[in-house]
């Protein structure tokens, strides 16, 4: 039997969504037994997506990391918190086992796609705390709006540290070495 949203009191479990959704197209996270639904990301974000997706995986791949769109994350530490990052880096073994949810333990970068001003307020503030609180050890932002730019974090005895803030093309080694030309996350003929 399927629980109706609607019909839902108190705080949600990553278990409450283990039952059928109501809506698959919309993307269903918990922050501190908070249900937060976003709609699908609008067409820049999933280019964009796509176009990081593209750029990192083989450097990933060489270093032991698959790359991924939009999978589950949870933490063991606690039953009221999934996230579901736009683009993460898990290890190839985890990746191996085929899970159904990825434990943040497993998970060495998450990247945000941030297109909008709200999508902004979000990924700077509550995820890039729930993010470090999951000790996941490398953070991006890919911002779309108003220019693009890429913000890349480093974990630091339990708090992010900014490593790097570019409009222009950035050299990354951590979690493996890649180097990203924000300007390319917008202009989808030069691809």
């Amino acid at each position: 039997m399927s629980i109706s949203f609607a019909e839902h009191c108190g705080r949600w479990t990553v278990e409450d969504l283990r039952r059928p959704a109501e809506d698959d197209l919309y993307r269903y996270e918990i922050d501190d037994g908070v249900l937060i639904v976003s709609p699908p990301p609008a067409s820049p974000d999933q280019a964009a997506l796509l176009h990081l997706a593209f750029v990192l995986q083989a450097p990933a791949r060489t270093t032991g990391y698959q790359v991924l769109p939009t999978v589950e994350v949870v933490t063991h530490r606690r039953d009221d918190w999934l996230k579901v990052p736009d683009l993460v880096a898990v290890t190839l073994d985890a990746f191996e086992a085929e899970p159904e949810v990825y434990d943040a333990a497993d998970v060495a970068l998450v990247v945000e796609i941030s297109g909008s001003r709200q999508s902004r307020n979000r990924d700077f503030g509550e995820k890039l705390e729930a993010y470090a609180e999951a000790d996941i050890p490398h953070y991006w932002v890919a911002e779309l709006v108003p220019v693009p730019r890429l913000t890349a974090f480093e974990l630091v005895d339990g708090a992010y540290r900014e490593v790097v803030a570019s409009q222009e093309p950035v050299g990354l080694t951590r979690p493996f070495a890649v180097e990203i030309d924000p300007a390319r996350l917008r202009r989808v003929r030069d691809r």
